[in-house]
């Protein structure tokens, strides 16, 4: 039984025509309501001045006992708690028969105190009808379970400070009300006395609260080989939320890709010469959005791949003094574009992607670069890692953009830091077959300077080139143009730089492999070879006295025919990220237990595809080590790809061979077998058969 507010808490202030009394319908026969999710239509009142059970319209009754319980002057939120109250009071009743009858038949509720004082007379306010009318979609469930609302007038006292002292099933109205005067909205009153864990179901969305995301926009997709790159514009409105994935799924075939927040991914599986159409979803923290528009259609084929061109390694960038374009620092969060093609670089129009070396300097603060053929503040992808008080380098195989353009993001914590950002490029891929194609190995140790491996034996002094011999080691034959490798500097005694090119310079003007001191450190390169089969390395400290050992592993070379594989560059994507399963690998590498993941069919790279370039990331390692990436999973592994030390997210671009089922693997080796580290793996382009590219 509840007892109701008294009725000298009433202050009538709005008049309102009086309603007339509801139609009085034939009473039902005794079974009770059973959903707990729509309202009963009606509800059986049993007049207790007549003994007569009237069954009345619900919505109506409700509005009629508004005014008989809630004061009309108070706030307009503690009237919308209270209409649920009122409602779903009553509800409850009409679902548990309590076994009354009447003149007519039997009865839900009575018309007084003993349940809601229903009094159709009594004059209705235009407040308390708008509270009924915006919470009418409204029911509350605890546990699973359907609540009995009942509420006491109570005391006027802080909100909530009398909640549950009749247990949990009780609202009291006065506090309720210094509840919402408080600023507290209809739901989260009732919550306040009805819950903790109280379920809301058909709630409105408070002003300024989130909500799924609207749909992404200007949605576009072009054909590439059995797959297609789909890019999107954000929506309108994130929803007062951060996007954290976008989902792109295709027409037919209902394939799909995900990005965490970019605004484009490959969608992989697709049939060449199907046409296909893509929508795209935007997810944030409280759901999933409506789906965009359609694309245009976008058919897959077979893409044409380039071959390569080496350069001598030519600075085109360089915001200290403006080369390129673009004078002083980059700030944080800030794309920015400078021309590659043209001038002095050496790369011609029709370049479709250039090998080169991204260098950063003179960073405010520690964060990343990413660097690729469009323009983009908040990156998914990174180029290079680096702290601070660290010039750091890392080699780059990537796409230009439609202009023959690159553009690089500096990615710090926040937006103030600022950095310099240094780019030297040294070789470009054309469309067609006039330059050289390209023939992936397994990695090889063709020079080490601590055991004479390569016929150079002992440190490297500074500025003092010194030259090795390729061709006929490690598989590279002789009339191959250039190679791929790895190229490391060990036991520096002094912090300097390496530079790696066909030609021994004693002072070189543009560096490879940047690093201080006590600090092995790789960095990947693709460099011509001189006519001689030959190249030449040059370590560069501040004064002529100090010494480094250094290291090569090749891992492919180019040949100026058709014999090899031509290249195909993608926009940068992850397709490796064991911290969130990216990749199907889930949780950190353990020390000497490599680890196989996919990678045709993921980021754009097709099934026919023989070798890929691509970012190599270290994070969260708990020893220093280093990362060693192949076709075939070692756990042993004789050549290293990425050297780093504890508290240094660290980044080396690969060009590698795929196993023969399109995987690649990877092993973190520690010291010791009890370390583990996270590891990021982002494909800039594949390599492809010649015969299967044309």
């Amino acid at each position: 039984m509840r007892r109701l507010a008294a009725a000298a808490l009433l202050a009538i202030t709005i008049w309102l025509p009086t309603v007339s009394s509801p139609p009085v319908v034939q009473a039902a026969a005794c079974t009770g309501w059973s959903s707990t999710t729509t309202p009963p239509p009606t509800i059986r009142v049993l007049r207790t001045g007549t003994g007569v059970v009237e069954t009345v319209d619900f919505k109506t009754y409700v509005k009629v006992v508004m005014p008989a319980e809630w004061p009309s002057t108070w706030s307009q939120e503690v009237f919308r708690a209270g209409a649920v109250a009122i409602k779903q009071y009553a509800w409850y009743y009409t679902m548990h028969y309590r076994g009354g009858t009447g003149t007519g038949g039997c009865y839900d509720v009575k018309d007084n105190s003993v349940d809601q004082v229903y009094s159709p007379t009594r004059t209705q306010y235009a407040s308390q009808i708008q509270a009924v009318e915006s919470t009418w979609a409204e029911s509350i469930t605890r546990g699973g379970v359907f609540v009995f609302t009942g509420y006491r007038p109570g005391t006027n006292v802080a909100c909530g400070a009398d909640a549950h002292t009749l247990g949990g099933n009780y609202l009291m109205q006065h506090s309720a009300l210094n509840c919402a005067i408080e600023g507290k909205t209809g739901e989260q009153i009732l919550e306040i006395y009805y819950g903790p864990g109280l379920v809301i179901q058909g709630a409105p969305t408070p002003p300024g609260a989130p909500t799924p995301p609207g749909a992404p926009t200007a949605v576009s997709a072009a054909g590439w080989d059995t797959s297609a790159l789909v890019s999107w514009s954000p929506p309108a409105s994130d929803g007062n939320a951060t996007i954290t994935t976008y989902a792109a799924t295709s027409t037919p075939d209902g394939k799909t890709c995900t990005s965490p927040g970019g605004l484009s991914c490959y969608v992989g599986g697709l049939t060449n010469g199907q046409a296909y159409t893509f929508t795209v979803t935007a997810t944030n923290n409280v759901g999933t959005g409506p789906p965009s528009g359609p694309s245009a259609s976008a058919t897959p084929q077979v893409v044409i791949g380039g071959t390569y061109h080496a350069l001598t390694p030519t600075r085109v960038l360089d915001t200290r003094d403006g080369t390129g374009g673009l004078s002083g620092p980059f700030s944080s969060h800030v794309a920015r574009t400078f021309q590659v093609t043209g001038g002095t670089s050496g790369v011609p129009t029709g370049a479709t992607a250039v090998t080169g070396n991204l260098t950063v300097t003179q960073q405010m603060n520690l964060g990343y670069l990413s660097i690729g053929p469009n323009a983009q503040n908040y990156p998914t992808s990174s180029t290079l890692n680096f702290p601070v008080n660290d010039d750091r380098a890392n080699a780059v195989t990537v796409a230009l953009g439609g202009t023959g353009t690159l553009s690089v993001t500096y990615a710090a914590p926040t937006s103030g830091p600022t950095a310099q950002v240094i780019f030297d490029v040294t070789g470009y891929f054309t469309p067609d077959m006039s330059g050289a194609t390209y023939h992936a190995l397994t990695p090889t140790r063709i020079l080490d300077s601590r055991d004479g491996t390569g016929g150079l034996s002992g440190p490297f002094s500074s500025h003092v080139a010194r030259t090795f011999t390729v061709i006929g080691h490690g598989g590279v034959p002789s009339g191959a143009t250039a190679v791929t490798g790895n190229l490391t500097v060990t036991q520096q005694s002094s912090l300097g730089y390496l530079y790696i090119s066909p030609v021994a310079m004693n002072n070189p003007s543009s560096s490879t492999l940047n690093f201080p001191l006590n600090d092995d450190r790789a960095n990947g390169v693709t460099v011509a070879l001189s006519a001689g089969g030959t190249l030449s390395v040059t370590y560069a400290a501040p004064t002529s006295g100090p010494t480094a050992h250094v290291i090569f592993d090749v891992t492919g070379y180019f040949t100026p025919n058709t014999s090899g594989a031509t290249y195909v560059p993608l926009t940068p994507t992850r397709i490796l990220d064991s911290r969130d399963g990216t990749g199907g690998l889930s949780g950190p590498f353990s020390s000497h237990v490599a680890r196989t993941f996919g990678v045709t069919g993921h980021g754009g790279v097709p099934s026919s595809a023989a070798a890929v370039t691509g970012n190599l990331t270290v994070t969260g390692q708990t020893g220093l080590g280093f990362l060693f990436i192949g076709p075939v999973a070692v756990n042993n592994p004789t050549t290293s790809t990425l050297n780093f030390p504890l508290n240094d997210d660290r980044a080396n671009a690969v060009t590698v061979a795929l196993g023969g089922g399109g995987t690649l693997s990877v092993t973190y080796a520690a010291p010791t077998p009890g370390p583990t580290a996270h590891v990021i793996f982002d494909v800039t382009g594949y390599f492809v058969p010649t015969a299967t590219s044309q």
